[in-house]
């Protein structure tokens, strides 16, 4: 009987024995099954590499040399508004620009044409436009009233978003033609530009002055 029970003591004791070793190996077990594997980092000298694509330049700016070569102004790289008035009794003047709206210089040189329109939107043939210089108006303006030397017409470069300006002048008085809208072409050219100039013309005529560079903003 002693050694039966003997027999079953030692028999429990490596059962326990047993046990202990499995559950001590079996989280480890598990850890490593759930650990990434970690391949080691190697560096390739021969690896391909990005080359940054070059900057695209901006295009320059408009230089000297290319404004002594540039051509007549494209009409239609041109647009034409008031930018100033003036007046001396019944002597006034509207001072209109051409704008070049395009990227590159260009020139004007010498008189736009001007026609006017009357309020129901006739051609007014009856008034005479004449040709003044800006010297004549500036004279009559300041009421000095002194001869002026004719000047050459200058040959106004324009670049890209400058003006070149004339003067519209006029005589007005209340019982005198109404004019609504001015036809406006610049000098060797023929698109025409309306412009919105309500006015009262007397002594039968307008004069136009020859351009000029203008600092003015249209």
């Amino acid at each position: 009987m002693a050694r039966r029970s003997l027999f079953v003591v030692m028999a429990a004791a490596v059962l326990l024995t047993l046990c202990a070793g499995c559950a001590g190996s079996h989280p480890a077990a598990a850890s490593n099954a759930l650990a990434p594997a970690t391949a080691p980092q190697q560096t390739n000298p021969n690896a391909p590499y990005m080359v940054p694509a070059p900057k695209r330049q901006a295009d320059a700016p408009p230089t000297a040399v290319a404004a002594d070569d540039a051509p007549p102004c494209d009409p239609n790289v041109l647009s034409v508004e008031e930018i100033a008035g003036n007046a001396s009794g019944t002597y006034h003047s509207v001072k209109l620009a051409f704008r070049n709206r395009g990227s590159l210089p260009c020139r004007l040189s010498g008189y736009p044409t001007v026609a006017l329109l009357g309020t129901e939107g006739e051609k007014l043939d009856s008034i005479a436009m004449e040709k003044i210089s800006t010297a004549e108006v500036m004279a009559e303006l300041a009421e000095t009233h002194v001869a002026v030397a004719a000047a050459p017409v200058p040959k106004v470069t324009l670049m890209p978003h400058s003006v070149a300006a004339f003067e519209v002048v006029w005589t007005t008085g209340p019982e005198c033609p109404s004019v609504s809208r001015l036809l406006v072409s610049a000098p060797g050219t023929e698109r025409i530009f309306a412009v919105t100039q309500p006015m009262k013309v007397c002594a039968g005529r307008v004069q136009v002055t020859e351009l000029q560079p203008d600092q003015g903003d249209v």
